[in-house]
């Protein structure tokens, strides 16, 4: 990345290039997996980065949190999927390599929604991309307008501590960070969504844009259910803290703890976070139905807006 190269596709890598299951195993610490999966718009349809210029601001933030302590492993589809090595001369995966491409789709939603995987969103295009330059038929659709990186944001939005999933779009040029700066600058003003609901995903998925949407619209419907339902199925603790979160997110965090997706639910901390007294409401009557979160033991909401009403709410 420093001297300005581009990534290769998958099957154009070195082997040194990937992690054994093994390796994982031996790199994995007590909390956080080593693993941090890429979500960004593909730049051009044959390849994602032609200019490097993605993978110059991922290695920028992977050196930060590298310098303390934080060995990251990255998935990039690109890179760690095979893909068709040159399409336009008529050069495709072979049929194993399409047999491994399909199985690897179905492993995405838990890649990124795994509570102990981190993801890495480039939610803005390079200095110097403009949509108008590429070729015909090439998705120039921004990052929030587009159906997969839209799903791979709501998978690292279901139940990941704040610091794990970071919008590295919001880093500032020529800032020199440390990594409590970072992870302020890409985890603030609207930097992590609060969990949906399936049937709230699936709404708003329609209006994303997909290169392949009858294939994959469907696909990622699937995925992203199965994904909310295991990661919030298996879910202790919740740790949403310190996210800018005001009473429209708690109202949405609301309905999905109501419907009773979190059934081990102990311990959930929304601290310092916006949340006044309607969002109060919303989640005191969201926990006070049947078989939503019957096991939650603790809820920390200091640092937040909340006034006479909203603990009268949580105290009814």
């Amino acid at each position: 990345a420093e001297a300005g190269g581009v990534l290769a596709h998958r099957q154009a890598l070195p082997k040194e290039a990937f992690l054994s299951f093994a390796d994982l195993v031996e790199a994995t610490g007590k909390h956080d997996l080593p693993v941090a999966a890429l979500s960004y718009p593909w730049l051009t349809k044959d390849h994602p980065d032609p200019r490097g210029a993605n993978l110059s601001r991922v290695a920028k933030a992977l050196k930060v949190l590298a310098r303390y302590g934080d060995q990251l492993y990255v998935f990039w589809d690109f890179g760690s999927m095979h893909q068709h090595p040159d399409p336009a001369n008529g050069v495709m995966r072979t049929e194993e390599q399409n047999a491994l491409f399909k199985q690897g789709l179905g492993c995405l939603g838990t890649l990124y929604s795994h509570q102990h995987t981190r993801v890495l969103r480039l939610t803005s295009f390079p200095d110097g991309h403009k949509a108008e330059d590429q070729a015909e038929g090439t998705n120039v659709a921004k990052y929030f307008d587009r159906g997969w990186c839209y799903t791979e944001q709501s998978w690292a939005g279901l139940t990941k501590a704040g610091y794990l999933s970071l919008d590295l779009g919001k880093m500032r040029a020529g800032v020199e960070y440390d990594c409590l700066s970072l992870i302020r600058d890409c985890t603030q003003e609207g930097g992590r969504r609060p969990p949906l609901l399936p049937s709230a995903f699936a709404a708003e998925l329609e209006t994303k844009s997909f290169t392949n949407g009858k294939d994959d619209k469907p696909l990622v419907k699937r995925l992203y259910e199965a994904a909310f339902e295991e990661q919030f199925g298996k879910a202790t603790e919740l740790h949403y803290f310190g996210l800018g979160w005001g009473d429209a997110e708690a109202a949405q965090l609301a309905e999905v703890l109501a419907s009773g997706a979190a059934p081990r639910l102990e311990e959930l901390y929304l601290y310092d976070n916006q949340i006044g007294d309607e969002g109060c409401k919303a989640l005191a009557a969201a926990l006070g139905k049947e078989g939503a979160a019957p096991r939650l033991e603790r809820l920390y909401l200091r640092g937040n807006k909340i006034g006479d009403d909203g603990c009268k709410a949580l105290a009814a």
